[in-house]
């Protein structure tokens, strides 16, 4: 796999994302999801909020990264904001 750069953050992020969707199948199998209607325009459970909030999280952060000059913390802050009100309110 000499073709990928693997660095840290890298690496962290895809082993945060594994672990996330183990977490989210243990969730699954010990309590299945329910369909809910919340501020997105269609209904979803556990596992549509978890998509549609980290493709928002990407979105966010490189829109953020290419359009400001500021800390990426701040971006950071407001992709997992984001993430935060899709998950319990999407």
């Amino acid at each position: 796999m000499s073709w990928m750069a693997w660095t840290l953050p890298t690496a962290s992020v895809i082993v945060l994302i594994i672990a996330a969707i183990a977490v989210l199948t243990v969730m699954d199998v010990r309590r299945p999801p329910v369909t809910r209607k919340g501020f997105l325009p269609i209904p979803t459970d556990r596992g549509d909020r978890f998509y549609i909030a980290m493709l928002g999280l990407l979105a966010i952060n490189l829109t953020w990264w290419g359009l400001s000059d500021a800390s990426a913390l701040i971006g950071l802050g407001i992709s997992l904001l984001w993430w935060g009100v899709t998950m319990r309110w999407g």
